[in-house]
């Protein structure tokens, strides 16, 4: 949910006609294939301006782990399996390549796909 420039994770029920606010500071979430986190793109210091951060939220401690990708990060990450996010990074000239990432805070982006975008695994 986005309101005022600020952006939240909520969780809701509709049949009760409640939300409740989870973690400020969580856009283009994305749910792991075990349902146990959330990748997501994270406003750096919550100011859009300065960049996004490829981050991932552990849904039972609500703890946050920044993935090995430095980079502004202003994409929607797909999970390619519970350990690995894919994700579009645009060059210099606006070409975009599909980068993949350790969803645990571990190793270092890898170019996946040369000249791809909107990464989505197939299953």
């Amino acid at each position: 949910m986005s309101t005022e420039s600020k952006r939240y994770l909520v969780r809701g029920d509709l049949a009760a006609r409640t939300v409740e606010t989870l973690k400020e500071n969580v856009e283009c979430p994305s749910l792991s294939p075990d349902g146990t986190r959330l990748a997501f793109k994270e406003a750096i210091d919550a100011d859009p301006a300065k960049g996004w951060r490829l981050s991932v939220l552990d849904l039972a401690t609500m703890r946050v782990t920044a993935t090995g990708e430095t980079g502004s990060v202003d994409d929607q990450a797909a999970w390619l399996d519970n350990a690995t996010l894919a994700y579009t990074l645009r060059q210099d000239d606006g070409q975009p390549d599909v980068w993949s990432v350790p969803a645990d805070g571990s190793g270092t982006p890898k170019l996946t796909i040369p000249g791809a975008e909107s990464p989505s695994p197939l299953t």
